[in-house]
């Protein structure tokens, strides 16, 4: 709704003039919230083959030119899944935003990627957020005229920021592999046959497979699988990645009959 994205505009607008704030008045042990770009390999390898699949040239110059990009692809392209493949794929090597104390950091890396602006922080939930807290003790110091005497000083900071990202990171796969079990859980009792999975990437011995239905994408290593399924990983003659499976009896893994 409208209101929805008001509310979203102006708390946006709070976090990055309180950074500018705390970049202006704390100086170094300004809390920040960085997003530094993708991976360049990674996000080649999805223009390539956009450009050589159907022809379709995405923009990666910034994240303003790669959602016009997706835009353009959503109005001009009639196959869903096709677009749904696409933003999949340009996930995959897309960097994770961290906290960090602006001091420790040249200012190129204050950037935040996917919101196109040069320093970004976490101001609005201090409720929720332990960093927030930080960014509430920190500008209130800058009002008071007291950053000196604030208790943390700019490697403390970091350190904080640092554990911030661990613990963020460590609910994430938490997280991640709770939904996993509860998927197992899930077609166990509810068993599918067939579904259709796209593969989105090929490594030496892994490649990505991405499930629209599920909305579920996977890195598969192929040892994991060696008693299951007989594979073959090679390069074919235009130097791509090539990797071929073939099941080892007609049984589907985990749908044995007793």
């Amino acid at each position: 709704r409208d209101s929805n994205r008001l509310i979203e505009e102006f708390m946006l607008l709070a976090n990055y003039l309180v950074a500018q704030r705390l970049i202006t008045h704390a100086n170094g042990r300004a809390l920040l919230r960085n997003h530094m770009p993708p991976i360049e390999e990674g996000m080649q390898q999805v223009v390539d083959v956009s450009k050589e699949s159907f022809n379709f040239d995405i923009n990666t110059t910034d994240s303003k030119t790669l959602q016009e990009s997706l835009s353009r692809l959503s109005r001009e392209c009639d196959d869903e899944l096709v677009v749904q493949c696409v933003t999949e794929s340009l996930v995959t090597p897309m960097r994770p935003a961290e906290y960090i104390a602006a001091g420790e950091l040249d200012e190129t890396d204050w950037q935040h990627f996917a919101l196109n602006i040069p320093y970004y922080t976490h101001f609005t939930s201090p409720i929720r957020r332990y960093p927030d807290v930080i960014v509430h003790r920190l500008l209130q110091a800058t009002l008071d005229n007291d950053v000196g005497e604030f208790p943390l000083n700019q490697k403390e900071i970091h350190a904080a920021a640092n554990h911030c990202n661990d613990m963020r990171m460590s609910a994430k796969k938490a997280q991640e592999r709770s939904d996993r079990v509860f998927l197992s859980l899930y077609l166990r009792e509810n068993p599918i046959s067939s579904v259709l999975g796209v593969c989105l990437g090929v490594g030496e011995k892994t490649f990505t497979v991405f499930v629209p239905s599920l909305g579920l994408s996977t890195r598969v290593f192929l040892q994991e699988h060696e008693d299951e399924f007989d594979m073959n990983a090679f390069e074919d003659d235009g130097g791509k990645r090539r990797i071929v499976v073939r099941p080892r009896t007609n049984v589907v893994p985990g749908m044995e009959t007793a």
